[in-house]
Order: structure tokens, then C-alpha cells, then sequence
């Protein structure tokens, strides 16, 4: 089952126009139409093209600092009738990624772990083969993992739950792809093994180490994991146009987020939490200068999931040129890059 279009943790924007089909050998990607954007005239254009398509969600435009596009189209729910609107609640795929990332930087930074730390370091009993893998592989896609670490037993590969301890069985279990360091695939699962070491490390919760170090800091109420409201009301989220789990499609109907995509999924955010997260992060000073560099270097995300949640994000060097798209309907999986290739020319050629 496709659960998350792809994850590109510090992609150029190039790669999304010269070889879109690298950003993930699982996204189904929708053929783009014939769409120009311009900068004058940007927000009549994206106008149209939302309603031409139908799609429901949220975009924003920002080129050198000055914001262009900041707006919600569609509906969050039909019935009852409420449209979607700018903190509209929206399923984020794999973007707690970059969460897991900031959690093991400042765990580093406290002198509480090290990135050459290995496997061995923190489970019992770990097989030869994969007992020297160390965070700094399952930071950068040389750990060996495989993608995701549902098995046939999972009735959902996102939403079938299972604990730490199981997680980690099968983590120690898997027939990994290649030797730690020895080769280079995305793995999803080694970012929830590294969610797995922040518990271990910090002996709080993965949801309440982020909660504590990042989203009350930054103002990031409206950011949480699946199953939990954070106090909002069915109305203040989108409901997902895809695989229904729920009536309605909302994350707190998904129940707990799984260890099947804890620390690589199963949360959901605002346009406007998420970017106040990286600019926490970034500026300030939680982080060092050390690891604050890899976010504020020219980056592109692509997220999404089955249940009809899709995310697009760029940002050049500094967030001086920014782009969000969040689409809660968009009809076929990978629809979001009928879109997303005209914003990508569009940044490319300022």
C-alpha cells in the first residue's frame, strides 16, 4: 500500500523539475498541465487553477520576503457545510521527519548522545550485521532499513498499532538492504528507530520531548499525533479526500499513532505551525548554528498519504523565497505536481 509520496530531506528544487520521477519510486504521479505561473498576477492564477481543479487546501508564496499567496480553497467538510480556512488542521505525511531530526540535534547538543553512537548502544542482544549502525546512518539514508516496517500481519501500514518493544524486535529482526554505510536508500523506519533512541535517551515520550522542546516553545498549538484533538473541535480539521479511517477522515479518528510511522508520520500540523517550527529552530538559538545550517540550506519536501493528505514545501538558502502548498483533495494520488512543477519553475527563474 503507497502510504507516504515521497520524503526529500534536503533536495534542490532542480531535482523536482529535471527528474521528478527520483523523488520516489512509490509516487503515482499525476501528468501536470500546461500551467505558467508569474509572479504579477500570482494569486488570480493559482485562483483559477484551484477551481479548475477542484482541489481543496491551502497555498502560500512568499519570493524574496514578500508574501504573494496566502490562501485556504475548498471545503474542510461537506456535511456539515465549513470551508477550509488559513489554521485549518491538515494531515502532514512524513514531515515529522524534520521533527525527529531537531530532537536527535539537540539531544547531541546537551552532550546526551553522539551521532556515531551505534545500535548497539541502545538495544540488547543486536545481530553483527547491524550492530555497528550508527545514528548518523539513519540520519542520511545509509542505514540499511527498509522503507517502512509494516509486515503482512498489519491489517494498515500506517494505522495498525504496535508498541516500542515490537518495533524495535522487528528493527532487529529485518534483513536489512545493504550494510550499514555501504549503500544509500530513504528509510522511514530508521527515523522511528531514532524517535525510538529519544525516548530511550530523554525518558520522555517522543510526542512529549517535541511538545516540551519545540511546538510550546514556538506557538505550535494546533501541532499533535493522531488520535488526539489538542482541544480542537471535527471542524477545525480537514477531512482527508482519500482512504476513509474514519467518519470523518481526521486524524484523532486514526486512534494512537502506530510505531509503524512514529517518528516519520502520524501527526498533523497548520501551514502556520509548521512554519513557526522552522523558524524556531533556525533563529531562536534552541539549536546551534552547527545544525541549524542543514535547515536553512535550500530544501524541498514532498509528503502525502493515503487517506488524501498531500504536502509540498520549499525554501531557499535563509526563507527568503518560501512555498507551501497543503491539499487535503486533489483526486488522484500525486495530483499535488500539477501544481507543484509551475511553482517550482516559478522559484527557479527568480
Amino acid at each position: 500500500m503507497r502510504r507516504f509520496l515521497s520524503y526529500i530531506p534536503y533536495a534542490v528544487l532542480a531535482a523536482l523539475v529535471a527528474a521528478p520521477t527520483a523523488l520516489s519510486a512509490q509516487a503515482e504521479e499525476a501528468e501536470a498541465p500546461a500551467l505558467v505561473l508569474n509572479q504579477d498576477g500570482l494569486e488570480q492564477q493559482i485562483d483559477a487553477f484551484m477551481a479548475e481543479r477542484d482541489y481543496a487546501g491551502i497555498v502560500f508564496v512568499a519570493i524574496d520576503g514578500e508574501t504573494l499567496v496566502e490562501k485556504a480553497y475548498g471545503m474542510a467538510h461537506d456535511d456539515p457545510a465549513v470551508p477550509i480556512v488559513l489554521d485549518t488542521v491538515f494531515g502532514i505525511g512524513s514531515r515529522p521527519i524534520d521533527f525527529t531530526m531537531a530532537a536527535i540535534m539537540l539531544l547531541e547538543q546537551r552532550g546526551q548522545l553522539s551521532q556515531d553512537d551505534t545500535l548497539a548502544d541502545y538495544l540488547h542482544d543486536v545481530p553483527a550485521d547491524r550492530a555497528g549502525m550508527t545514528i548518523r546512518h539513519m540520519m542520511t539514508g545509509q542505514s540499511g532499513l527498509p522503507d517502512f516496517p509494516a509486515n503482512q500481519s498489519d491489517w494498515d501500514a500506517d494505522l495498525a498499532w504496535i508498541d516500542r518493544a515490537e518495533f524495535e524486535r522487528r528493527t532487529l529482526a529485518v534483513p536489512l538492504l545493504f550494510a550499514p554505510g555501504e549503500g544509500e536508500a530513504h528509510s522511514h523506519w530508521a527515523f522511528g528507530m531514532l524517535a525510538a533512541i529519544v525516548e530511550r535517551v530523554s525518558g520522555r515520550s517522543y510526542a512529549e520531548f517535541l511538545r516540551e522542546n519545540f511546538f510550546d516553545p514556538a506557538g505550535m498549538g494546533r501541532t499533535g499525533s493522531y488520535g488526539e484533538t489538542r482541544g480542537l473541535t471535527i471542524t477545525d480539521f480537514a477531512a482527508g479526500g482519500g482512504v476513509q479511517r474514519g467518519l470523518p477522515n481526521i486524524p484523532p479518528n486514526w486512534g494512537p499513532t502506530s510505531w509503524l510511522v512514529m517518528g516519520s508520520g502520524g501527526m498533523f500540523s497548520t501551514l502556520g505551525d509548521l512554519r513557526r517550527f522552522y523558524t524556531f529552530i533556525t533563529e531562536s538559538g534552541v539549536l546551534e548554528p552547527r545544525y541549524t545550517e542543514q535547515f536553512l540550506s535550500p530544501r524541498a519536501g514532498l509528503d502525502g498519504s493515503d487517506r488524501g493528505f498531500e504536502l509540498f514545501s520549499f525554501s531557499d538558502e535563509g526563507f527568503s523565497d518560501q512555498a507551501y502548498v497543503m491539499l487535503s483533495r486533489s483526486g488522484e494520488p500525486g495530483s499535488i505536481m500539477a501544481i507543484v512543477r509551475p511553482l517550482v519553475t516559478l522559484l527557479r527563474e527568480n
